[in-house]
């Protein structure tokens, strides 16, 4: 879906501070605003920052550092609205709660680096089985999938991605849908580690060998790893018997996500940073460093292109309310290498 502006998605909190707010902010920063020196587009862009750190409640230490991040966010939109005014674009860019850091500083907050697994030895689903595929899949709207949550700076994607497999398919098979731990995964499994990278098949691992999970309700997330609360562990309201690997590839992928949400690792970084909607094309490789849930797969009705459905663990604030819509049938190991390395839990 192509734009037709250079316009920025703004979302329905940042509109109505723009309301109240007009004319007020500028004068609250005389740091940023560098007194009188400065022309009525850097106004707009300093009051428009303003409105933003509002929005998202940020705040800094210093005025130094207000500057700094001033100055990353303008460089941040100034990309967006010129990307999403070339009008070439599938998907849309936006501001979010990502919008005052660089690109390298999203990757070292919000991703993990290389992810990789302790144990790789499972069974893999085999290649040819039949399986009825159908054109197109969305676990959501059969209840089996829970609320988009949020891991912070915790680079935990991989107990979300467990927890969130874990759920759909106690939901599939059991009919409760039931929102699972990640806190526990990231206190109790010593085969990874916790807000300093894993895999989801390591997460697999450790709930086969603890005899289940225990919900989020009873093992709050709190974002940094500490003592497994073995009495919590205990307390098991879902398990699995097994998992499996998917073959590499996108036709693998779409047979086993049509039977149950799958695991993925993906490369997360470039123009995902500002993601806001639509269906992403854009340029990423296939070195993993985030850990995602494929619900779903299906095709935009307005032009034809086929995605996948994915649930990332960033809140509702980034994307499509949480989720992304990544181009399908692109060949090779898939967009941002969706389809290289999959897994599934067993029940």
């Amino acid at each position: 879906m192509a734009l037709s502006s250079g316009a920025i998605i703004m979302s329905p909190v940042v509109a109505l501070i723009l309301l109240f707010t007009s004319g007020l902010m500028l004068a609250a920063s005389p740091v940023i605003a560098g007194g009188d020196n400065v022309d009525a587009g850097d106004k707009l862009m300093i009051d428009r920052f303003l409105w933003w750190q509002a929005a998202y409640n940020r705040s800094y230490p210093s005025e130094e550092e207000k500057r700094r991040r001033f100055d990353v966010y303008r460089r941040n939109v100034e990309h967006m609205e010129a990307s999403n005014r070339a009008g070439n674009l599938t998907y849309q860019l936006g501001e979010n709660q990502f919008t005052d850091l660089t690109p390298k500083e999203f990757e070292g907050m919000y991703t993990m680096g290389p992810m990789h697994d302790e144990k790789p030895t499972n069974a893999s689903l085999s290649e040819g089985v039949a399986v009825d595929v159908l054109t197109s899949v969305d676990w959501r709207s059969q209840g089996a999938v829970t609320p988009i949550k949020s891991q912070g700076q915790c680079q935990s994607c991989w107990a979300f991605v467990t927890a969130a497999t874990i759920e759909s398919l106690n939901k599939i098979r059991t009919g409760r849908l039931v929102s699972l731990s990640e806190q526990e995964l990231i206190d109790c499994d010593p085969y990874d580690g916790g807000c300093n990278r894993g895999h989801f098949t390591n997460g697999y691992r450790w709930v086969i060998e603890n005899g289940g999970i225990t919900s989020l309700a009873d093992y709050p997330y709190r974002g940094v790893r500490g003592y497994c609360n073995r009495n919590k562990a205990a307390n098991r309201v879902a398990s699995i018997s097994d998992y499996m690997r998917v073959p590499s590839g996108e036709a693998n992928l779409l047979r086993a996500v049509a039977q149950q949400p799958v695991a993925a690792g993906i490369q997360m970084g470039g123009n995902l940073q500002y993601y806001s909607g639509g269906v992403f094309s854009g340029q990423c490789g296939a070195r993993e460093n985030h850990g995602v849930t494929v619900v779903g797969y299906g095709a935009d009705a307005s032009t034809g292109l086929k995605y996948w459905i994915v649930k990332n663990s960033w809140g509702t604030g980034w994307g499509e309310k949480g989720y992304v819509r990544l181009r399908r049938d692109v060949g090779g190991g898939g967009m941002c290498g969706i389809a290289v390395d999959n897994a599934f839990p067993v029940m």
